[in-house]
């Protein structure tokens, strides 16, 4: 039972480095990203979520789903006409780059502080309303 779920964690690792090179293209234009871009961010950390629920990574999970609810939170204020302050995207830019580094197993524990620092940063915004 354990090899299976090892062989199932190595798999979300190999979906996770290939959804995060589309982040890395979707980005790399710079910031502000327009709407579209902020869906297609929202759809690919979603896709991971579920990955992540499904291999049984709750600090992964937890994470992804803050990543996709921040980048639906961003498109749904521009499509308000709302601005977005520069530290936004950064915060934007910090989430990406931790998971960029998380793609094996090795590291799912090795970036929590980091991962955990984003996220209470990103949870913040979004529970404040914060983005301006």
């Amino acid at each position: 039972m354990e090899e299976m779920r090892e062989d199932m964690v190595e798999a979300f690792c190999v979906d996770c480095r290939q959804r995060m090179q589309c982040v890395a293209d979707i980005v790399q234009t710079g910031m502000p990203l327009s709407r579209t871009q902020l869906d297609q961010l929202h759809q690919e950390f979603d896709t991971l979520f579920g990955g992540a629920r499904a291999v049984h990574l709750p600090e992964m999970e937890r994470f992804l789903r803050s990543m996709a609810i921040y980048a639906r939170y961003l498109r749904n204020r521009l499509r308000d006409g709302q601005t977005i302050d520069q530290s936004c995207w950064q915060d934007l830019r910090a989430g990406i780059a931790v998971l960029r580094r998380c793609g094996d197993e090795m590291c799912l524990e090795a970036c929590n502080d980091d991962r955990d620092a984003k996220l209470l940063a990103i949870e913040s915004r979004i529970n404040k309303g914060d983005a301006r």
